[in-house]
């Protein structure tokens, strides 16, 4: 008899024991949790930020291919698609509130026809860095030239 209250005593000291390590463990996957949720917290926003910029990007090549300045972008609404369908459907219920013309199913900026000319003359003049006289005038000489020597400086000062 003496053995059984003594087992009994063993018991539960184990029995205690087993409380502080469950405790422990509760704590530890508390701990663990709160972790997780934190991690899952900074993955959720950065996945919310890059679905943002990408649906942003979406729709301003949308708009662009449109030939719609992307700063209409701000106006659309957050439930519409961000498909070229999509953008151009509400572009197109949209349009006269942005002042922009539909012509053949695209959207065009409402612009005189001289002034794009113009514009893109000076356009190619940029990018091709010289003025349109000049390769006529080069040209000319060119053409005109009496000598090698002549044609040699014409060449070096044209740049060519």
């Amino acid at each position: 008899m003496g053995e059984g209250p003594m087992s009994n005593y063993d018991y539960e000291d184990d029995d205690f024991d087993t409380e502080d390590t469950s405790n422990d463990l509760v704590k530890q996957l508390r701990k663990a949790t709160k972790q997780k949720d934190k991690e899952l917290a900074e993955l959720k926003a950065q996945f919310e930020n890059l679905n943002k910029a990408q649906r942003e990007r979406a729709i301003k090549d949308a708009l662009e291919s449109r030939g719609v300045n992307s700063k209409i972008a701000s106006f659309i609404p957050q439930d519409i698609d961000p498909t070229e369908e999509s953008v151009s459907k509400w572009l197109e219920d949209y349009a006269d509130v942005f002042g922009i013309e539909i012509n053949q199913n695209q959207a065009t900026p409402n612009v005189d026809p001289a002034q794009a000319a113009a514009y893109k003359r000076m356009t190619n003049a940029v990018e091709s860095g010289s003025n349109p006289g000049h390769n006529d005038s080069v040209m000319h000489k060119l053409v005109n030239a009496n000598s090698k020597e002549e044609l040699d400086e014409i060449i070096r000062m044209s740049g060519l």
